[in-house]
């Protein structure tokens, strides 16, 4: 070996840079609600969009059939195919037969309803175009690290967008995003 320096690896150097981006991202600001978006997130394919507050279960009855009763009382889950074939489950919640809550997510057990995945093409949510599977990194600027929520119990990283009524959640865990979440927001913390 001669004492000459390697060139630097430009492949390493980027993955410092992503990861030092990712590192400001989660634990440098100040963990404060973000300012509302001003328009709503949306879980959405081509076969079916979920938007809190005005999609009705009658409506997505008529696309997906009755849901099966999982994880408690009160959602009706299915299991959708993703853009890989992976199987992942689509779980929504009502009130007065409006949507006040989806998630969709990777399942973290082998105790999930044994049912079959239906090829409807991958949800995302719009505006921002966040997938299951993408890396964290790719998360748009519009979603902040997340102020409570869900994650921090199964997911290592949590990012959240607010919009007049909602919160929408995005989560993941080494490096990658596996659950996506849209709830309604009342009381005194609506946005």
């Amino acid at each position: 070996m001669s004492g000459k320096q390697e060139p630097p690896d430009f492949a390493m150097m980027r993955a410092v840079e992503i990861l030092a981006n990712l590192y400001d991202r989660m634990y440098t600001r100040t963990n404060v609600p973000p300012p509302p978006l001003d328009k709503p997130v949306i879980l959405f394919n081509e076969t079916c969009a979920f938007q809190i507050g005005k999609t009705t279960q009658a409506m997505v009855v008529a696309i997906l059939g009755w849901g099966f009763s999982y994880p408690t009382r009160g959602w009706h889950t299915y299991a959708v195919a993703g853009e890989d074939g992976s199987r992942q489950l689509l779980s929504a919640f009502y009130k007065d037969h409006a949507l006040i809550a989806v998630e969709l997510y990777v399942p973290k057990t082998d105790r999930t309803p044994d049912l079959e995945p239906r090829r409807l093409g991958a949800f995302r949510f719009v505006p921002g175009e966040i997938r299951l599977g993408i890396p964290v990194t790719s998360i748009p600027q519009t979603f902040v690290p997340a102020v409570g929520g869900p994650g921090p119990v199964v997911y290592d990283a949590s990012f959240e967008a607010r919009f007049e009524g909602g919160v929408a959640y995005a989560m993941g865990t080494k490096g990658f995003v596996e659950r996506l979440a849209l709830y309604a927001q009342t009381g005194e913390r609506r946005t």
